[in-house]
């Protein structure tokens, strides 16, 4: 009898990070064998990571290096001519902008670079037995597009009947429709959710003009069935990660340790943004519609994951945290009682210092709230819909809960101001003694993003193709439509600002602090500026003098103003809770914190700046999960 289901092989390429499974692949490969679709998968970015050798290959994707740039090796099958005609520029490329980067000690070169790439894909081209799929598909993220297509050209030109697709954040809608103009050795690609649509298109009951999200060529036509294919993601099977291990069994020592040290199994929370309006980004082009997963699928995913792989360390895939009911979530993964370590990406604005301690007793371990930046105006520009008091908050509850913050500051949009980098400065020196610094990240024009759409009303005379760009693609290619990265020309030249210098200042502070603490062996000495409560008094300490201790005492009024200001809150707020207290006298006293730095006002908002030592010690008063709360925050 023959197959409804044509046989397909789901391709995930360098430069992924090995540390953690391509959620895609295996999301795609366990909902297309749900219905019997022969399927399988391969991470070949654990192959070529392991033959170029572990540290190299991180060296090259990781900051200060960036997955973008790495792909440029991939040229040489792309595009030979184009390659042995800019051979030397490549290399300078490579040695000056990506080698240069690296850790002194390790040893690498431009020919190293080569030999190794060569060895790995030969290695697959002759390893995998192509025969055996009617479907081969890629999934593109940031810095797979170059590998991606070498691999797709070379099987194309071996297996002509084999169809190729494509699909990801990298071929969304008319990025999508350029592409596959661009290159006829690609068949399909799927723009948006990609589950049912891989899933029709390996089914031959379906017609291809029928398939959403579907761009293909007919009567030498670029079509794109601009349909709906949002997915339901509550109705998703539980992820099969069974083939990445099988893939990571057959490699090194070294690869299979790091991933027992290292390694993470992805879970996907929610799909898109509900905020959705952030001037540099386009994550949301290809996930229009925000959708959480319903809390008591995530929980059972959660279990079942840990059980099956005896696994602890999950990464969070969603934009944000649950917009609403990100309490049940976390009294319910504390419930579970395992020892979790949970990575995950959070707003700041949402979240208030108790919850900060409920993430923190589920096993959220690290958080990357998208701060950005610490001037309220470079936010505007930004559109983050966030306010600086918002963003200093998320530092400090992450700070005094032991969350490790690996947070960003966007630099270097073209209408920077004097003013941005003057306020971001006064803030900074508020707390760069006692919280951590940020990541530096200059801002990049991407397609899809309001800038790219909007960029003369950022002081962009013209968008340009990045000088990477120029240098992987032919000219006659640069100008297809499909590039992902751009470069600009500025209308009006502004001054440069260091931003860099005042990082590193941020940096050295934080580290002097630390080095004198680690001397005196004493844990109080690495908390800086903290409060302690007395119950009818505050006593607040404050070393961010460096060789000097200032020693507050609050009095049982200052001490029932300060703790209102624990949480972002208005004086209007904090007037309506204190309403024994006379207006001049709440105003008189917020002024004099204000004043002394132990409060940090915006606008009319307060935000008191000392952390709690109750949480820095780890002291935690109410250990026990309230099943009382639970259960009201279940039924709600």
């Amino acid at each position: 009898m023959h197959s409804e289901n044509k046989t397909v092989v789901l391709i995930s390429m360098p430069f992924a990070g090995v540390n953690i499974p391509s959620i895609q692949l295996q999301l795609l490969e366990s909902y297309l064998k749900q219905r019997d679709v022969k399927v399988t998968t391969k991470h070949l970015y654990l192959k070529y990571a392991d033959t170029l050798g572990l540290k190299i290959y991180n060296s090259i994707i990781f900051p200060p290096n960036d997955s973008y740039k790495a792909q440029i090796i991939f040229s040489k099958y792309l595009f030979p001519e184009n390659w042995h005609k800019k051979t030397d520029e490549i290399k300078n490329y490579f040695e000056n902008k990506i080698l240069s980067l690296f850790n002194e000690k390790i040893k690498f070169s431009f020919q190293e670079y080569v030999d190794k790439t060569d060895e790995f894909f030969i290695w697959c081209i002759k390893n995998i037995d192509w025969q055996n799929y009617d479907i081969v598909g890629f999934t593109l993220n940031y810095g797979q597009f170059l590998p991606s297509l070498a691999f797709a050209k070379k099987i194309k030109e071996l297996n002509p009947e084999k169809k190729i697709v494509f699909g990801g954040s990298r071929t969304f809608e008319e990025l999508g429709k350029k592409v596959l103009e661009s290159f006829d050795f690609i068949d399909f690609i799927i723009s948006g959710d990609g589950e049912e649509s891989l899933y029709q298109l390996t089914n031959q009951n379906y017609k291809i003009n029928n398939i959403p999200g579907l761009i293909y060529r007919q009567n030498k036509n670029t079509i794109f069935n601009n349909r709906d294919n949002s997915i339901d993601i509550n109705k998703l099977p539980i992820i099969n990660y069974d083939q990445y291990f099988i893939d990571l069994a057959v490699l090194s020592d070294e690869m299979q340790q790091h991933f027992q040290y290292y390694g993470k199994i992805p879970i996907e929370i929610s799909r898109g943004c509900w905020w959705n309006r952030c001037s540099f980004c386009n994550m949301n082009i290809q996930n229009k519609k925000y959708r959480e997963k319903n809390i008591d699928k995530i929980i059972e995913e959660i279990r079942i994951l840990s059980d099956k792989y005896e696994i602890l360390d999950f990464q969070i895939i969603s934009n944000t945290l649950p917009l609403k009911h990100f309490k049940e979530l976390f009294y319910k993964l504390e419930k579970i009682g395992k020892d979790f370590n949970f990575i995950a990406e959070s707003r700041a604005g949402n979240l208030k210092s108790e919850d900060y301690t409920l993430l923190k007793n589920a096993g959220f371990s690290t958080i990357q709230t998208g701060i950005e930046s610490l001037s309220s105006s470079y936010l505007k520009k930004m559109n983050k819909g966030t306010r600086v008091i918002d963003n200093i908050a998320a530092l400090k509850y992450c700070k005094e809960n032991r969350i490790r913050n690996a947070y960003n500051l966007i630099i270097n949009y073209p209408n920077e101001e004097n003013i941005d980098f003057k306020q971001s400065i006064d803030n900074i020196n508020l707390i760069k003694q006692y919280i951590d610094p940020p990541n530096i990240c200059n801002l990049k024009v991407v397609y899809g993003s309001p800038i790219f759409y909007n960029y003369k009303n950022f002081n962009i005379k013209k968008l340009i193709n990045s000088k990477i760009d120029k240098i992987m693609f032919p000219e006659n290619y640069l100008d297809k439509g499909f590039n992902f990265v751009y470069d600009y020309e500025i209308l009006n030249k502004r001054k440069e600002n260091n931003w860099n210098y005042i990082i590193d200042d941020w940096k050295k502070e934080r580290e002097k602090f630390i080095d004198e603490a680690i001397k005196k062996q004493t844990d109080v000495d690495l908390y800086i500026l903290y409060y302690v409560d007395g119950g009818k008094f505050i006593k607040i300490y404050d070393k961010r003098s460096f060789d000097r201790i200032d020693v507050y005492v609050l009095n049982e009024n200052e001490r029932n103003i300060f703790l209102n200001c624990i949480d972002v809150v208005s004086f209007e707020e904090i007037k309506n809770k204190l309403y024994e207290l006379i207006d001049y006298e709440i105003r008189s006293i917020l002024d004099s914190f204000v004043k002394a730095k132990l409060v940090f006002r915006e606008d009319d908002y307060y935000l008191s700046l000392p952390l709690n030592y109750s949480k820095l010690a780890g002291i935690r008063k109410n250990k026990n999960i309230n099943n009382n709360i639970l259960q009201v925050l279940t039924a709600n």
